[in-house]
């Protein structure tokens, strides 16, 4: 598994995965990007969100929850000195279904963030990762 990255002017890269998806990423207007493209550390962030989105759908569908909605909110907070990595995210999940209880809500969000997501496994040596479970 991995990518490929091709540098495509000025200070931005464009990768494909194995997959075959693209994804162009640049850095922030500070330091040379133009603002219309993801950081390379907001791309993590992204990944975070997704792969706690797609545990979250799996394991409320293995409950018989009839999902509704579920929207995905990551608050980060940086390090002041380089490296500048996340040392704070906050995922906020707001959840509706047929079936879905504020119990059943919290522990999908629970076993993404401690057993399943592959991100967040990667991510919690370095930051502290909470969640926050919202049940409308």
């Amino acid at each position: 598994m991995g990518v490929q990255m091709n540098w495509d002017g000025d200070m931005r890269f464009v990768a494909r995965t194995e997959s075959g998806a693209g994804v162009t990423m640049e850095p922030g207007a500070a330091f040379g990007g133009t603002g219309k493209y993801p950081t390379p550390l907001e791309l993590l962030a992204v990944g975070l969100g997704g792969c706690m989105g797609m545990d979250i759908v799996s394991i409320l569908k293995k409950m018989r929850v009839k999902l509704k909605k579920l929207d995905i909110a990551v608050e980060t907070k940086r390090r002041e000195d380089h490296p500048r990595h996340y040392e704070e995210m906050k995922i906020i999940c707001t959840v509706s279904g047929d079936g879905l209880t504020e119990d059943n809500a919290r522990k999908a969000v629970d076993l993404s963030l401690e057993k399943y997501c592959s991100v967040g496994a990667m991510l919690k040596e370095k930051a502290k990762i909470e969640a926050v479970v919202k049940v409308e």
